[in-house]
C-alpha cells in the first residue's frame, strides 16, 4: 500500500505541474497531508479501542467445538480500518514452542464487535490463550500503533479452556474393599455395611435379620421389633496414581481418559477411592478422596489444571516407599510405559496388596495385552480404546 501511495503522490505532483488551477493544487496538498492525518488518527484510535476475552475460563469435552469469544470495542467517532489481534496459545503439554494466530477485522465507530473462535481440541488438558498484542492500521497501512491506554491495559487478556476427556463406558467387576482393614472416619451416605460404630438406618424386623442387631430400647418404645443397620466405612482402599511425566499428547490423552473413566465407574457404583498425582510445580504429592460425582468433578478439574513435565524420572516410587504417603489395598498406576525395574520397585514397596499398571501405548498391536504375575497386572491402553483394554480385568 505504501508503494501505491507513492505512485499516487507522484501523479498528483505531475498533475499539478501540467494543469494549473485550484483542483490540481488542492489534490496535491491533500496527498501530502494524508499521511499526517492518518498518523494522528491511528495514534488517537490506539487509545480508544479495547480488546478482551469475555470469560476467564471455559470448560469443554474433547472433540466438542467450543466458541471462544473476543470483543473489540471502538469508543471513538472514527472507524478503525483494520484491527489486528495476535493470539498466543499452548496446550497442557509444556513445550518451548507456542502457537500464534492472527485475526484482522474493521471496527465501526462507537460499536462493539464480537468475534467467535471455533475451537475443537483433539487433545485433553488446559489450553491457555493470551492476547499477545493488538495493532490498528490505517486504510493505506502506512502506519500502525499498538493499543495502549488504561482502558486496554485493564482488559481481560487471558483465557483458559479446560478440555475434559470423553469417558469410556466401563463394565468391570469391582472387588469388595470394605473389609481390608483400613480405618476411616467417613461413612457411605447410601450404602449399609457392618461397622457397628455408627448406625446407618433402623427398620422393623424382617425375616433374616440378625438378632444381635435388634435395638431393644427402641423396640420397647415402639412396641415393635426394630433392627439396626450398620454403616459402611469409606476406606478409600483403591488409589489411582496418575503419572504426568510425559511429553506426548497422545500418551497424556490415554492416561487422563483411562484414569478418569475408572474413577467415574467407581463413583457410579458407589465405591470411595483416591486419585493421586505428582505436582511438579509444588514438588509434592497431591491426593484427593472421591466419594461422589462432585468430588470426581473437582478432582478432574484440579488434575486438568496441573501441568505435565518431562525429566526422565518416575515420581511414584518415593511416595510408595515412604510410609504414610500412599497406602491402599489396590494401587492402579496409570503411566507411560515403565522399565521392569521400576515396576518391580513399586510392586515390592509394600504400599498396597494389589498392583495394576496401565501403560499408555501408541502401537495398536500392543492394545489389551496384559500380564498377570501374583498380585501384579500390567495392561496396555490406547486413547479412545480404553473400554476394550480394560474389558478383562477386575478392579
Amino acid at each position: 500500500m505504501i508503494f501505491i501511495y507513492l505512485i499516487l503522490m507522484i501523479i498528483s505532483v505531475f498533475f499539478y505541474i501540467m494543469y494549473t488551477g485550484a483542483f490540481s493544487y488542492y489534490l496535491m496538498v491533500f496527498m501530502f497531508a494524508l499521511p499526517i492525518v492518518l498518523f494522528a488518527l491511528d495514534f488517537y484510535l490506539s487509545r480508544k479501542v479495547r480488546v478482551y476475552f469475555t470469560q476467564k475460563t471455559q470448560k469443554a469435552t474433547g472433540k466438542t467445538p467450543l466458541q471462544l469469544e473476543i470483543v473489540a470495542e471502538n469508543s471513538s467517532v472514527f472507524p478503525v480500518a483494520n484491527l489486528e489481534i495476535v493470539l498466543e496459545y499452548h496446550s497442557a503439554i509444556e513445550t518451548d514452542g507456542k502457537n500464534i494466530a492472527k485475526i484482522n477485522s474493521p471496527i465501526m465507530p462507537r460499536e462493539s464487535h464480537s468475534m467467535l473462535l471455533n475451537i475443537a481440541s483433539l487433545h485433553v488438558g488446559a489450553v491457555d490463550f493470551k492476547i499477545k498484542k493488538c495493532r490498528v492500521f490505517d486504510i493505506l497501512r502506512l502506519f500502525k500503533f499498538k493499543l495502549r491506554g488504561k482502558g486496554f491495559s485493564e482488559c481481560q487478556k487471558d483465557s483458559t479452556v479446560f478440555v475434559f476427556p470423553q469417558y469410556s463406558r466401563l463394565e468391570n467387576r469391582i472387588s469388595d474393599y470394605s473389609n481390608t482393614g483400613f480405618d476411616s472416619d467417613e461413612f457411605s451416605p447410601d450404602k449399609k455395611g457392618d461397622d457397628p460404630s455408627q448406625i446407618f438406618d433402623i427398620h422393623e424386623y424382617i425375616e433374616g435379620d440378625k438378632l444381635n442387631r435388634i435395638h431393644w430400647k427402641l423396640s420397647a418404645k415402639q412396641d415393635s421389633v426394630m433392627v439396626k443397620d450398620y454403616s459402611l466405612p469409606m476406606t478409600f482402599a483403591l488409589n489411582i496414581f496418575i503419572n504426568l511425566n510425559t511429553d506426548s499428547l497422545r500418551s497424556y490423552d490415554a492416561i487422563i481418559q483411562s484414569a478418569l473413566s475408572v474413577s467415574m465407574l467407581l463413583t457410579e457404583r458407589g465405591y470411595a477411592h483416591s486419585i493421586s498425582w505428582f505436582d511438579n510445580a509444588d514438588k509434592a504429592l497431591r491426593q484427593m478422596n472421591i466419594k461422589d460425582e462432585q468430588d470426581h468433578m473437582d478432582c478432574s478439574e484440579a488434575l486438568i489444571k496441573t501441568k505435565t513435565y518431562s525429566d526422565g524420572s518416575m515420581p511414584i516410587y518415593p511416595f510408595a516407599a515412604e510410609e504414610g504417603q500412599i497406602n491402599c489395598a489396590h494401587l492402579i498406576v496409570v503411566t507411560p510405559a515403565l522399565e521392569s525395574s521400576e515396576v518391580t520397585a513399586i510392586s515390592e514397596s509394600g504400599c498396597a496388596s494389589r498392583y495394576t499398571f496401565v501403560f499408555a501405548v501408541n502401537d495398536q498391536q500392543m492394545l489389551g495385552k496384559s500380564e498377570t504375575n501374583d498380585n501384579v497386572t500390567i495392561l496396555n491402553v490406547m486413547r479412545d480404546r480404553v473400554a476394550e483394554a480394560f474389558s478383562e480385568i477386575v478392579l
